[in-house]
């Protein structure tokens, strides 16, 4: 199936289209902290840092949590130019987020504030833009407490951290003077943009619904033909519908057609099958606009007691899932649209249906990858434990949030239901609720849309169903929003949990996670139909501000590299599932690492029916799934008292080097999978391995990659037990995120395990990373940076360069770019001759004033 690139602007931008959408992410000037007139056209911006969007005003340590994170205004400036024959287009800049509040400038003037930091805004600049002549955009941000938006809350109270900056892309667009607006535009009610909506499905045909508002700012009437076309997956055209129009100058109109689909390939979470809309605006034989919108031809309902339903079918199986925070290690929120991706494959690809958003919209990267895999997903109006009853701004901007995050995702198949009840906030007053109620089903007036929150005030809203945590509820649907967590921690001062796990912390706390994840999950299946499913608190690591740990129960890590957890969520899969995008299949996990601490009994995750265990060639013979876990549907399996290392430190003694535990997975009596593990040795060395989930790395100067150096012994096995320091340099188009600084590099081995984040430039082309261990073999490994799909605009004088992004990082040298560079590539050689000798050398060579 071939897809489209990541949506830009809420749209898909066509090839070779009139209208044309700018990467703008290229070439800011960020300066952390207020100073006065900044926004001023003429400001002296030469002493500010040069960095590329998404950024994050900052470079964390790897715990970021308990208010050590920068709060206040922070300033961008990006210079540029439009050419003169543009003059006669219309021009917007679209961002995707901003953190906070922002102020935005062009040119010296306001053109817009704007208040909450996880939802879109549009600005036209058409009759402030400066053709052929240099255009100043400038954005003060504030990322500090403000009880006057959502979510409102104080961080030193809160549960997530309002990590700062342009976190999100933005972008320029450039449209004719007829064209589609655009979905978050405010200029016709819910008619802007293109809508899509799936009317009616049976056996045999699909009816949608499609709205499309285009408004003439020209100075005369346009006669034009506005032409919709379906197309499949590949671009393939099915169906075209056309209409004459005639719109006078100043005039909008939303134009709606129905198409008929026979035999439609519809959209399932198991089968998710997209569909595009292609819109034109043909006149006098011309395409003057043009776009595409993604859908899936599919509806939702929850059909009471009977469960929720997916094409007027019962989906059939328990929604399985987790919370997710959008923040990443050292770059905070400032997550690029790859690593968003890969966020969402490892998610599904772990064993999830479903994945709540916590606590506000997620990125349109993410929620672009859910709709590709299938992945449900939540879109919660941004709060958490706070609703300001003593100021009516805030319920109102309460209510434009609702409204935006409907128009931003209404196209979206993979979303299941909008959450308008702000988490876990108990005064959230029930006459505000039943607003935002009437306003999602204003903005999407048909039997797909659905609402939901808590229980209790959802009940009282009448909203379409409700979550709950232990309780059942016979009247509507249900859905755990959140489980795994709360009941496990000892109390909500010290926050101390045997679900809250370090992976440093070794193979024992991960299998008592293991466990405690299985009885979990276990009780999640076990409850009714009605009870469509749940998400696990939470599916990643993430930073918290009103505590000084990180929450540590993920699934995955801060790093995200996976704990045995993970694994039991993805066997849940079946061994003949498939799903185009993850890995799928019969699958094997030994749950253990063969050292001298390991313990003796071996836990086996697998979605086979049973497995057979070798270790040190010896048959244990064949062990089934675990009889107390009697509703998930691939319990983890246990072979008890296999492992001794006394055995291994007297009996083979000798002969260590063939030492290995062979598991082979059976699914109706035949051998479908086979696993092996063996025994580590001796450390010898650091092995690179790149973690990019088959995801391109883009030179745009923000795109990063994750690099594992894994610590091992002559054979190429994990040594978890080993911790060392690992040093990495880099050569080419590339550079590390983070220092010594905050700990990123050199970085210490976390269960054998050292992750560097490798960052683009703006400049396509191979990037050579080396790992180096004092006194361990090293490695190196060789990623190549392609160039970025969309063009971009930016001024040459701040792109060549690209400085620290935190004035807490060393500085780095002002200089001419190949001086900069020549300085970075000298200081990071004299890094790694420094690890290669001895403390005794290193004492000679300072003497003698080499170093």
């Amino acid at each position: 199936m071939c897809l489209a690139k990541n949506s830009t602007g809420g749209f898909y931008a066509v090839k070779n289209s009139n209208r044309i959408v700018y990467n703008f992410n290229i070439g800011w000037l960020f300066h952390k902290g207020d100073i006065e007139n900044a926004y001023k056209y003429d400001y002296d911006d030469s002493n500010f840092n040069i960095v590329h969007l998404p950024h994050g005003i900052e470079l964390t340590s790897e715990n970021a949590s308990g208010m050590r994170n920068h709060q206040g205004v922070v300033w961008y400036r990006k210079h540029f130019t439009l050419d003169v024959e543009n003059r006669n287009k219309r021009h917007f800049i679209y961002f995707d987020a901003v953190m906070g509040k922002c102020e935005v400038y062009l040119n010296g003037t306001l053109m817009t504030k704007h208040y909450g930091g996880y939802l879109p805004f549009i600005i036209d600049i058409t009759h402030m833009v400066n053709y052929q002549k240099d255009n100043v955009i400038t954005i003060k941000a504030d990322n500090s407490d403000d009880d006057s938006y959502p979510p409102g809350k104080s961080q030193d109270n809160l549960d997530f951290t309002y990590l700062g900056g342009i976190y999100r892309n933005v972008y320029l667009i450039e449209t004719d003077k007829v064209y589609v607006t655009n979905n978050i535009e405010d200029n016709n009610g819910s008619g802007s943009g293109v809508l899509i909506n799936t009317l009616n499905i049976n056996d045999k045909e699909a009816i949608i619904e499609v709205k499309n508002h285009i408004i003439n700012t020209d100075s005369y009437d346009r006669k034009f033909s506005l032409k919709t076309i379906l197309e499949d997956s590949d671009l393939n055209i099915l169906l075209t519908k056309s209409q004459d129009v005639t719109l006078k100058s100043g005039q909008g109109q939303i134009f709606t057609q129905q198409i008929t689909i026979e035999n439609p390939h519809l959209w399932y979470p198991n089968d998710p099958y997209l569909h595009f809309i292609e819109t034109q605006i043909i006149e006098n034989d011309i395409i003057v606009d043009d776009l595409r919108t993604r859908f899936g031809i599919r509806t939702l309902e929850m059909c009471n007691l009977k469960g929720l339903y997916i094409n007027n079918k019962p989906i059939g199986y328990k929604l399985s899932g987790v919370n997710r925070h959008q923040d990443y290690v050292y770059v905070g929120n400032a997550l690029p649209d790859s690593g968003q991706r890969r966020d969402a494959m490892l998610i599904r690809g772990g064993g999830s249906n479903i994945v709540r958003a916590a606590h506000y919209p997620l990125s349109p990267a993410f929620m672009d990858a859910c709709d590709e895999l299938g992945l449900l997903v939540s879109v919660p109006n941004p709060g958490w434990q706070f609703y300001n009853e003593n100021n009516p701004i805030f319920g109102q901007r309460v209510k434009e949030d609702t409204k935006n995050m409907v128009r931003r995702d209404r196209n979206r198949p993979s979303v299941l239901y909008y959450e308008i009840v702000l988490n876990e906030t108990l005064n959230h007053p029930v006459s505000v609720i039943k607003e935002m109620h009437e306003i999602v089903h204003e903005e999407l007036p048909y039997t797909s849309t659905l609402t939901a929150g808590d229980m209790d005030l959802g009940k009282k809203a009448d909203l379409d169903f409700y979550f709950t945590g232990g309780k059942q509820e016979n009247v509507k649907c249900t859905y755990q929003r959140e489980y795994g967590d709360g009941g496990e921690v000892d109390n909500w001062i010290s926050q101390n949990a045997a679900t809250r796990v370090n992976t440093c912390w070794g193979e024992q706390a991960l299998i008592n996670q293991l466990l405690k994840r299985a009885r979990q999950l276990d009780e999640l299946y076990k409850t009714k139909p009605t009870r469509i499913g749940g998400s696990l608190w939470c599916g990643i690591d993430h930073q918290r501000g009103y505590h000084p740990d990180p929450f540590l129960g993920g699934l995955l890590d801060v790093y995200r590299i996976p704990r045995y957890s993970y694994y039991l969520y993805k066997s849940q899969y079946d061994a003949d599932f498939h799903l185009d995008g993850i890995k799928t299949g019969p699958m094997i996990f030994i749950a253990h690492e063969l050292t001298q601490i390991s313990g003796r009994d071996v836990y086996i995750i697998t979605n086979c029916d049973s497995v057979r265990l070798y270790w040190a060639g010896k048959d244990y013979g064949i062990a089934e799934p675990i009889d107390d876990f009697k509703w998930m549907p691939h319990p983890p399996i246990v072979f008890r008292d296999v492992f001794d290392f006394n055995v291994i430190a007297t009996k083979y003694r000798d002969i260590t080097n063939n030492l290995e535990m062979v598991v082979e997975g059976i699914v109706d009596s035949k051998v479908v999978c086979r696993r092996v593990k063996k025994y580590p040795e001796r450390l010898t060395g650091v092995k690179l391995e790149i973690d990019d989930q088959g995801i391109d790395l883009i030179a745009d100067g923000s795109d990063f990659v994750p690099v594992r150096a894994v610590l091992v012994d002559n054979k190429g096995i994990k040594k978890v037990l080993s911790s060392e320091y690992v040093h990495f340099t880099i050569e080419g188009e590339g550079n590390v995120i983070g220092n010594e600084v905050n700990y990123a590099n050199p970085m210490k081995t976390q269960f054998g395990v050292a992750t560097a984040l490798i960052r683009s430039t703006t400049r396509p082309g191979s990037i050579k990373v080396k790992a180096y261990v004092n006194g361990l073999s090293s490695d190196e490994i060789t990623i190549n940076s392609i160039k970025p799909y969309m063009p971009f605009i930016y001024d040459d004088r701040y792109v060549n360069r690209t400085d620290e992004d935190d004035s807490t990082l060393p500085t780095i040298i002002k200089n001419e770019p190949n001086d900069i560079n020549d300085m970075q590539e000298l200081n990071n050689e004299i890094k790694r001759l420094k690890l290669l000798l001895t403390s005794k050398e290193q004492d000679i060579m300072e003497l003698m004033g080499k170093i």
